[in-house]
Protein backbone atom coordinates (compact mmCIF):
# COMPACT_ATOMS: atom_id res chain seq x y z
CA UNK A 1 0.00 0.00 0.00
CA UNK A 2 1.68 3.43 -0.95
CA UNK A 3 1.78 6.16 1.79
CA UNK A 4 -0.97 7.88 1.27
CA UNK A 5 -3.30 5.44 1.30
CA UNK A 6 -1.61 4.18 4.99
CA UNK A 7 -1.59 7.29 6.55
CA UNK A 8 -5.24 8.13 5.27
CA UNK A 9 -6.32 4.56 6.77
CA UNK A 10 -5.56 6.01 10.35
CA UNK A 11 -6.08 9.79 9.19
CA UNK A 12 -9.43 10.41 7.50
CA UNK A 13 -10.23 12.44 4.78
CA UNK A 14 -8.32 15.34 6.64
CA UNK A 15 -5.38 14.07 4.73
CA UNK A 16 -4.44 15.76 1.68
CA UNK A 17 -2.02 15.69 -1.00
CA UNK A 18 0.30 18.37 -3.05
CA UNK A 19 -0.98 21.41 -0.55
CA UNK A 20 1.41 24.55 -1.06
CA UNK A 21 2.93 25.88 1.70
CA UNK A 22 3.34 29.21 0.77
CA UNK A 23 -0.03 30.53 2.31
CA UNK A 24 0.68 28.59 5.56
CA UNK A 25 4.23 30.75 5.98
CA UNK A 26 4.97 34.68 6.85
CA UNK A 27 7.51 34.82 3.98
CA UNK A 28 5.05 33.22 1.61
CA UNK A 29 7.64 30.66 -0.06
CA UNK A 30 7.25 27.38 -0.20
CA UNK A 31 6.25 24.46 -2.76
CA UNK A 32 4.00 21.91 -2.21
CA UNK A 33 3.82 18.98 0.45
CA UNK A 34 3.41 15.91 -0.52
CA UNK A 35 1.10 14.85 2.12
CA UNK A 36 -0.76 17.79 4.04
CA UNK A 37 -2.78 16.82 7.88
CA UNK A 38 -4.85 19.51 10.02
CA UNK A 39 -4.51 18.80 13.32
CA UNK A 40 -7.28 20.33 15.48
CA UNK A 41 -6.57 18.37 18.89
CA UNK A 42 -4.13 17.45 20.79
CA UNK A 43 -5.19 13.59 20.23
CA UNK A 44 -5.22 14.50 16.44
CA UNK A 45 -2.02 15.87 16.84
CA UNK A 46 -0.19 13.00 18.45
CA UNK A 47 -1.87 10.65 16.02
CA UNK A 48 -0.41 12.00 12.91
CA UNK A 49 3.53 12.82 14.57
CA UNK A 50 3.36 8.80 15.87
CA UNK A 51 1.82 7.40 12.36
CA UNK A 52 4.81 9.17 10.63
CA UNK A 53 7.60 7.84 12.65
CA UNK A 54 5.89 4.27 12.90
CA UNK A 55 5.91 3.99 9.50
CA UNK A 56 8.96 6.01 8.96
CA UNK A 57 7.47 8.88 6.73
CA UNK A 58 9.40 12.14 6.72
CA UNK A 59 7.41 14.65 8.56
CA UNK A 60 7.29 18.50 9.90
CA UNK A 61 5.21 19.81 12.64
CA UNK A 62 4.12 23.15 11.81
CA UNK A 63 2.62 25.89 14.04
CA UNK A 64 2.56 29.34 12.61
CA UNK A 65 5.05 29.34 10.39
CA UNK A 66 6.70 32.44 11.26
CA UNK A 67 10.19 31.31 11.36
CA UNK A 68 10.14 29.15 8.46
CA UNK A 69 11.56 28.89 4.91
CA UNK A 70 10.15 25.97 3.02
CA UNK A 71 12.18 24.67 -0.42
CA UNK A 72 10.61 25.69 -3.61
CA UNK A 73 10.28 22.40 -4.88
CA UNK A 74 8.16 21.95 -1.68
CA UNK A 75 8.07 18.70 1.34
CA UNK A 76 8.71 15.70 0.68
CA UNK A 77 6.91 13.85 3.56
CA UNK A 78 4.06 14.50 5.72
CA UNK A 79 3.41 18.03 7.54
CA UNK A 80 1.05 18.22 10.35
CA UNK A 81 -0.24 21.64 10.60
CA UNK A 82 -1.24 22.19 14.79
CA UNK A 83 -4.78 24.16 14.87
CA UNK A 84 -4.51 23.16 18.79
CA UNK A 85 -6.25 26.29 20.04
CA UNK A 86 -7.41 25.54 23.68
CA UNK A 87 -6.69 27.41 26.84
CA UNK A 88 -7.33 27.32 30.21
CA UNK A 89 -6.48 30.23 33.21
CA UNK A 90 -6.30 29.16 36.98
CA UNK A 91 -5.47 31.69 39.02
CA UNK A 92 -2.00 33.65 37.57
CA UNK A 93 -1.17 30.29 35.82
CA UNK A 94 -2.21 29.63 32.26
CA UNK A 95 -1.80 25.80 30.42
CA UNK A 96 -2.16 26.72 26.71
CA UNK A 97 -2.26 23.93 23.72
CA UNK A 98 0.93 23.94 21.60
CA UNK A 99 -1.12 25.61 18.61
CA UNK A 100 -2.02 28.89 20.19
CA UNK A 101 -1.11 32.05 18.86
CA UNK A 102 2.00 33.37 21.12
CA UNK A 103 0.68 37.15 20.04
CA UNK A 104 -3.02 36.19 20.95
CA UNK A 105 -1.84 35.04 24.08
CA UNK A 106 -0.70 38.22 25.07
CA UNK A 107 -3.73 39.82 24.91
CA UNK A 108 -5.51 36.56 26.65
CA UNK A 109 -2.82 37.24 29.76
CA UNK A 110 -3.74 40.59 29.39
CA UNK A 111 -7.65 40.45 29.46
CA UNK A 112 -7.25 38.34 32.18
CA UNK A 113 -5.28 40.83 34.20
CA UNK A 114 -2.02 38.49 34.32
CA UNK A 115 1.47 40.12 33.61
CA UNK A 116 4.96 38.29 32.38
CA UNK A 117 4.09 38.19 28.89
CA UNK A 118 4.00 41.66 27.30
CA UNK A 119 7.40 41.05 26.18
CA UNK A 120 5.87 38.98 23.43
CA UNK A 121 3.58 41.00 21.74
CA UNK A 122 3.54 41.44 18.43
CA UNK A 123 6.26 38.19 18.37
CA UNK A 124 4.62 35.64 15.72
CA UNK A 125 4.14 31.85 15.87
CA UNK A 126 2.80 29.44 18.57
CA UNK A 127 3.68 28.55 21.57
CA UNK A 128 4.88 24.80 20.22
CA UNK A 129 7.48 26.81 18.17
CA UNK A 130 8.54 29.47 21.11
CA UNK A 131 8.78 26.81 23.05
CA UNK A 132 11.41 25.60 20.61
CA UNK A 133 13.40 28.30 19.51
CA UNK A 134 13.09 29.42 22.90
CA UNK A 135 11.82 32.92 21.47
CA UNK A 136 11.62 36.00 23.24
CA UNK A 137 12.36 39.89 23.02
CA UNK A 138 13.54 42.58 25.20
CA UNK A 139 15.86 40.33 27.00
CA UNK A 140 12.92 37.85 28.37
CA UNK A 141 11.55 34.61 26.64
CA UNK A 142 8.85 31.85 27.17
CA UNK A 143 12.05 29.66 28.97
CA UNK A 144 11.50 32.58 31.80
CA UNK A 145 7.60 31.45 32.07
CA UNK A 146 7.42 27.97 31.60
CA UNK A 147 6.48 26.19 34.37
CA UNK A 148 6.19 22.78 32.58
CA UNK A 149 4.95 20.93 29.30
CA UNK A 150 3.62 17.53 28.51
CA UNK A 151 5.50 16.11 25.49
CA UNK A 152 5.54 12.84 23.00
CA UNK A 153 8.66 11.66 22.63
CA UNK A 154 9.48 9.83 19.26
CA UNK A 155 8.74 6.70 20.60
CA UNK A 156 5.37 7.39 22.17
CA UNK A 157 6.54 8.08 25.26
CA UNK A 158 4.30 11.17 27.53
CA UNK A 159 6.20 12.97 29.30
CA UNK A 160 5.86 16.20 31.94
CA UNK A 161 8.88 18.04 31.97
CA UNK A 162 9.82 21.48 33.89
CA UNK A 163 12.15 23.89 32.10
CA UNK A 164 15.26 22.10 32.65
CA UNK A 165 14.58 19.59 30.23
CA UNK A 166 14.64 22.22 27.79
CA UNK A 167 18.26 23.03 27.99
CA UNK A 168 16.98 26.50 27.27
CA UNK A 169 19.83 29.37 25.46
CA UNK A 170 19.46 32.24 23.60
CA UNK A 171 16.78 31.17 21.09
CA UNK A 172 17.77 27.73 21.34
CA UNK A 173 15.99 24.75 23.26
CA UNK A 174 17.03 20.71 23.46
CA UNK A 175 14.56 20.13 20.86
CA UNK A 176 16.41 21.24 18.08
CA UNK A 177 18.38 18.37 18.55
CA UNK A 178 16.61 16.10 20.85
CA UNK A 179 12.91 15.95 19.02
CA UNK A 180 9.48 15.79 20.93
CA UNK A 181 6.17 16.50 19.68
CA UNK A 182 4.62 19.67 22.57
CA UNK A 183 1.36 19.17 23.17
CA UNK A 184 0.65 21.77 25.90
CA UNK A 185 2.29 23.72 28.34
CA UNK A 186 1.68 25.75 31.54
CA UNK A 187 3.16 29.30 32.18
CA UNK A 188 3.44 30.94 35.42
CA UNK A 189 2.40 34.67 35.17
CA UNK A 190 1.39 37.08 37.74
CA UNK A 191 -0.87 39.48 38.50
CA UNK A 192 -1.16 43.05 37.22
CA UNK A 193 -2.94 45.99 36.27
CA UNK A 194 -4.86 45.64 33.24
CA UNK A 195 -4.83 49.01 31.71
CA UNK A 196 -1.10 49.36 32.65
CA UNK A 197 -0.51 46.01 30.67
CA UNK A 198 -2.02 46.71 27.51
CA UNK A 199 -0.36 50.53 27.42
CA UNK A 200 2.83 48.51 27.97
CA UNK A 201 2.02 45.34 24.43
CA UNK A 202 0.65 48.46 22.56
CA UNK A 203 4.24 50.46 22.93
CA UNK A 204 6.16 47.12 22.41
CA UNK A 205 3.76 46.51 19.36
CA UNK A 206 4.37 50.40 18.09
CA UNK A 207 8.01 49.66 18.17
CA UNK A 208 8.04 46.37 16.48
CA UNK A 209 5.74 48.12 13.48
CA UNK A 210 8.78 50.71 13.19
CA UNK A 211 11.40 48.34 12.53
CA UNK A 212 9.78 45.19 10.99
CA UNK A 213 8.08 44.49 7.80
CA UNK A 214 4.44 45.62 7.80
CA UNK A 215 3.21 43.94 4.33
CA UNK A 216 6.33 42.25 2.90
CA UNK A 217 6.56 38.56 3.47
CA UNK A 218 8.99 37.80 5.76
CA UNK A 219 10.29 35.86 8.54
CA UNK A 220 11.84 38.00 11.42
CA UNK A 221 15.47 37.70 12.23
CA UNK A 222 17.25 35.93 9.87
CA UNK A 223 20.23 35.59 12.20
CA UNK A 224 20.88 35.20 15.92
CA UNK A 225 22.31 38.44 18.12
CA UNK A 226 26.11 37.34 19.08
CA UNK A 227 25.69 37.03 22.94
CA UNK A 228 29.24 36.61 24.35
CA UNK A 229 31.36 37.92 25.71
CA UNK A 230 29.55 40.88 24.89
CA UNK A 231 26.12 41.81 23.02
CA UNK A 232 26.56 42.22 19.72
CA UNK A 233 23.35 43.45 17.36
CA UNK A 234 23.42 41.23 14.10
CA UNK A 235 22.03 44.15 12.26
CA UNK A 236 24.41 46.23 13.69
CA UNK A 237 27.51 44.22 12.15
CA UNK A 238 25.42 43.08 8.77
CA UNK A 239 24.87 47.28 8.25
CA UNK A 240 28.88 47.91 9.05
CA UNK A 241 29.45 45.29 6.29
CA UNK A 242 27.29 46.82 3.52
CA UNK A 243 24.46 44.89 2.97
CA UNK A 244 21.72 47.54 3.11
CA UNK A 245 19.92 47.77 -0.22
CA UNK A 246 21.06 44.18 -1.35
CA UNK A 247 18.60 42.23 -3.15
CA UNK A 248 18.69 39.01 -5.56
CA UNK A 249 15.53 38.26 -7.24
CA UNK A 250 12.00 39.12 -5.07
CA UNK A 251 14.46 38.69 -1.74
CA UNK A 252 15.57 42.19 -0.89
CA UNK A 253 17.15 43.08 2.59
CA UNK A 254 14.79 45.02 4.33
CA UNK A 255 15.55 49.00 4.51
CA UNK A 256 14.52 49.40 8.25
CA UNK A 257 16.39 46.76 9.46
CA UNK A 258 19.47 44.76 7.68
CA UNK A 259 18.87 41.32 9.58
CA UNK A 260 15.71 40.96 7.94
CA UNK A 261 14.72 40.00 4.29
CA UNK A 262 11.40 40.52 2.79
CA UNK A 263 9.56 38.91 -0.04
CA UNK A 264 8.88 42.04 -2.65
CA UNK A 265 6.29 39.77 -4.28
CA UNK A 266 7.62 37.19 -6.70
CA UNK A 267 10.91 35.85 -4.16
CA UNK A 268 11.74 32.31 -4.31
CA UNK A 269 13.12 30.55 -1.26
CA UNK A 270 16.44 30.27 -3.56
CA UNK A 271 17.00 33.39 -3.59
CA UNK A 272 16.46 34.17 0.10
CA UNK A 273 19.08 31.50 0.76
CA UNK A 274 21.46 32.55 -1.46
CA UNK A 275 21.07 36.41 -0.02
CA UNK A 276 21.33 34.99 3.66
CA UNK A 277 24.23 33.18 2.59
CA UNK A 278 25.84 36.22 0.86
CA UNK A 279 25.23 38.66 3.99
CA UNK A 280 26.72 35.93 6.27
CA UNK A 281 29.88 35.85 4.39
CA UNK A 282 30.14 39.90 3.71
CA UNK A 283 29.71 39.76 7.54
CA UNK A 284 32.60 37.36 8.27
CA UNK A 285 34.71 39.15 5.94
CA UNK A 286 34.30 42.58 7.65
CA UNK A 287 34.20 40.92 11.34
CA UNK A 288 35.40 37.54 11.41
CA UNK A 289 32.71 36.73 12.82
CA UNK A 290 29.98 33.70 11.95
CA UNK A 291 26.58 34.75 12.28
CA UNK A 292 24.31 31.65 12.99
CA UNK A 293 20.81 31.53 11.43
CA UNK A 294 17.28 32.31 13.24
CA UNK A 295 15.24 31.31 10.50
CA UNK A 296 15.11 27.59 10.10
CA UNK A 297 15.62 26.26 6.33
CA UNK A 298 13.55 23.29 5.55
CA UNK A 299 15.03 20.80 3.26
CA UNK A 300 12.91 19.65 0.34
Amino acid sequence: MEKFALLQDKLGEELKRSVPLAKFTSFRLGGPASYFYTASTPEKLARAYLLANELNIRHFVLGGGSNIVFADSGFDGLIIKDECDRFEIEGTTVTVQSGVSYNRLVDIAIDHSLAGLEFAAGIPGSIGGAIWGNAGAWGRSIGDILERAVLIAPDGQVKIVEPDFFQFGYRHSRLKTDPHLILSAKLKLASGDRAVLAGKAAEIRRIRREKHPTWEGSAGSVFKNIKSPELLPAGRLLEEAGVKGMKIGGAEVYEKHCNIIVNKGQATAAEVRQLAELMKRMAFEKHGLSLEYEITFVEP
